[in-house]
């Protein structure tokens, strides 16, 4: 088991989220408008990039939200039903603004100018960053992480105070690292699924080559390269085991992490602190358990796209072929009109190829056990007439060999090719005895055996067409191999 970032027992009773931030905090987000929310949410972010801290002008915010609500429809909104129609764009802004502040998303400010200030809650701050990291589904960068955490633990000079500058960093990257190997291995049938469900064999194997560019390429290639944990585990273990062993570094780091986490009691910050350490070991001790999880995923996955691919692509006519042939026409036939029922408008004859037994019902008879007999009777001795002569054995004997003799198995072609190259390197097929279809069927054989690197012989196909005794095929070398 990877190592245990979760708080403990003591601190999920002490921390409650509704103890900071609004019970109607989320009431925005599960509206009828929840989209339009998360674009008027959004927007009001990004106008405070260019400010220093989360407040702007009201007046501002305003402006920006009636563009929006411009360039969107103009139908009438409701955003409460205590509240009154918002027709035109200025009353749609002022009523997301009176609805967000009520949820606790924003507070107003009026500063000494008399001018009303929208502030952000530092909370809401965080959560909209969420949003946007969701959306722009960046992949993380395990290198720098574990370089993050390789040279954090190097610094020297960092050991001024070792839990500020050094193992509270350690153990943030180490659970950011954690997740992001969780996530994409989370996310690797996703991917798979994402570009092979209901889609055709041509676009299944299109979208293999953006898999294993954007998806195989960039995150699970790199971690089985250049972002291999292992260039960097052996040294990160042994620095935090230096920590745990080197008295004055963990008395200094125990202090530190009783000032930055408030704890009063030292016993209870040296037993916390050891276990984030050990954690952290144990995290990078078991990285290879997460990495095979993903390359056994991984494998699954892949297998199954092709597998489905390749289903796809049968065209044969053998079984497998007809299969696909059959599927593939039963699934338009029953797709070709979504709001039509399975059943309905459908010929009686293609459900009839589900049926298991042919009568398509069950009766009284159709579960009819023949009874089995449970009288007991002595064997009899068999009669030795029954038997056949040692002449007539022997008779046997030879036609079965002879029979295998003439058989046309890789054995004897060979030992017929063999007998024909005698004192020649190489002859054409064509030159052979073609009288009757045994000649032909030897032939036949004599092409399919020189394929087989096996055969004592080799063939060569020439782009000559011949016709012998109205047997007509392409003419081809029988040489001896080297």
């Amino acid at each position: 088991m990877v190592g245990n970032f979760l708080p403990s027992f003591n601190e999920v009773i002490t921390i409650n989220l509704f103890n900071i931030i609004s019970e109607d905090f989320f009431k925005p987000l599960t509206s009828k408008y929840k989209a339009t929310y998360i674009d008027c949410i959004r927007l009001i972010y990004n106008t405070y990039k260019t400010e220093l801290s989360f407040g702007v002008d009201k007046e501002v915010i305003l402006t920006e939200l009636e563009s929006y609500f411009e360039n969107q429809s103009s139908e009438d909104m409701i955003f409460d039903d205590n509240e009154e129609i918002a027709k035109d764009s200025r009353a749609k802004a002022n009523a997301i603004l009176r609805s967000l502040k009520e949820s606790g998303w924003i507070e107003y400010e009026v500063s000494n100018d008399y001018k009303v200030k929208i502030n952000l809650f530092d909370y809401a701050a965080t959560m909209i960053e969420s949003f946007n990291k969701i959306l722009k589904n960046e992949e993380m960068e395990y290198q720098s992480l574990v370089s993050q955490i390789h040279a954090t633990l190097l610094n020297k000079e960092a050991y001024v105070k070792p839990y500020e500058y050094i193992i509270k960093r350690v153990v943030e990257n180490t659970e950011e690292l954690i997740t992001g190997l969780k996530k994409l291995n989370t996310n690797i049938k996703k991917y798979i699924d994402a570009i092979t469900n209901e889609k055709t064999a041509g676009e299944i194997v299109q979208d293999f080559f953006v898999y294993h560019k954007d998806i195989g390429s960039k995150a699970y290639h790199r971690i089985k390269t250049s972002d291999n944990i292992s260039h960097f585990r052996t040294s990160i273990i042994e620095s935090l085991y230096n920590i745990l062993n080197d008295r004055n570094i963990f008395e200094r780091a125990v202090l530190g992490y009783m000032e930055i986490e408030q704890v009063e009691k030292k016993a209870d910050a040296e037993d916390s602190l050891r276990e984030k350490i050990l954690n952290v070991i144990s995290a990078f001790r078991n990285y290879d358990d997460i990495i095979s999880e993903i390359d056994n995923k991984n494998a699954k996955y892949i297998g199954s796209a092709v597998a489905r691919a390749k289903f796809l692509l049968t065209n044969t006519n053998n079984a497998e072929g007809k299969i696909s042939k059959i599927l593939a026409y039963l699934s338009n036939e029953f797709n070709r009109d979504e709001n039509i029922n399975l059943y309905d408008e459908v010929d009686d004859t293609l459900l009839e190829v589900f049926n298991i037994f042919p009568q398509g019902f069950i009766d009284s008879d159709s579960l009819y056990v023949v009874p089995i007999s449970r009288k007991m009777s002595m064997p009899q001795e068999l009669s030795p007439t029954l038997g056949i002569s040692e002449d007539e054995r022997e008779r046997r004997k030879l036609a079965l060999h002879e029979k295998n003799k003439n058989r046309f198995s890789r054995i004897n072609i060979n030992t017929y090719i063999e007998e024909l190259l005698k004192d020649k390197q190489a002859v054409l097929a064509s030159t052979l005895p073609l009288d009757t279809k045994r000649d032909l069927i030897r032939i036949i054989f004599i092409r399919l055996y020189g394929k087989d690197k096996k055969s004592m012989y080799k063939t060569t196909q020439t782009n000559e067409v011949i016709t012998v005794n109205d047997f007509r095929f392409s003419d081809f070398v029988i040489e001896r191999c080297e």
